[in-house]
């Protein structure tokens, strides 16, 4: 990953290889979850919303690149498709039009200590429920399953994730949404048509997350239908 603006630069490449391998198994178990982590610069000390924007711009110029990425491999195997796909893939985003609201940090927990399979839709008050608690419901329960090798894989992914993007508890983060609830706020989310599908029934994601003590600035964005 380049060096980017507002301080925002490369990871180790420990930590980048650490990333590419999770990318690569969300893919792989159809979580529908994408994201980005980049670092920060050392002397860098006041972390504002045009950081978090940065990461946010980069996990969406890499959606665009990878849906043009498959554009082109359908393409290549079937040419009468080009029209079928027109221009491309491409999202109508403007990254700049997103405004932040923030998450409360106190709702994270440890992500170990959730079931594989957790729900809540069903037993709780809605009201009662944090907003990380429906993140976990979420990103264990997409529209067409994970497709995990076992439980052990399952059970793995929500807790590498976690640590992976910085979402961690007693570590003084910072994270901010950029969508809102899509029925009670609807034009939170108007800054990019990527969003239409996971408005039909279950649901949008889009926030992004500074972790002061590992210095890392994250992205995650969801959007699924059947």
């Amino acid at each position: 990953m380049s060096a980017h603006s507002h301080g925002v630069t490369s990871l180790s490449p420990d930590q980048e290889a650490e990333v590419f391998a999770l990318r690569e198994t969300l893919r792989r178990v159809c979580s529908g979850f994408e994201f980005a982590v980049c670092g920060v610069a050392a002397d860098v000390d006041d972390i504002g919303e045009a950081h978090h924007r940065a990461v946010l711009r980069l996990l969406c110029d890499d959606i665009e690149a990878g849906a043009q990425r498959y554009r082109r491999k359908v393409i290549a195997r079937d040419p009468s498709l080009a029209s079928v796909f027109g221009a491309g893939l491409a999202f109508d985003t403007d990254v700049d039009a997103a405004r932040a609201t923030s998450l409360e940090a106190s709702a994270v927990v440890r992500a170990d200590s959730f079931a594989p399979r957790y729900q809540v839709a069903l037993k709780r008050d809605h009201a009662q429920v944090s907003w990380f608690e429906w993140f976990c419901q979420a990103f264990g329960n997409p529209p067409h399953s994970l497709r995990v090798a076992g439980d052990a894989e399952r059970a793995q992914l929500f807790p590498r994730f976690c640590q992976c993007t910085g979402l961690l508890p007693g570590e003084g983060i910072v994270v901010l949404d950029w969508v809102g609830d899509p029925e009670r706020e609807p034009e939170r989310s108007t800054w990019s048509d990527y969003f239409e599908d996971g408005k039909e029934w279950w649901g949008i994601w889009c926030f992004t997350v500074w972790n002061p003590r590992r210095r890392i600035l994250a992205a995650a964005m969801a959007s699924q239908t059947d």
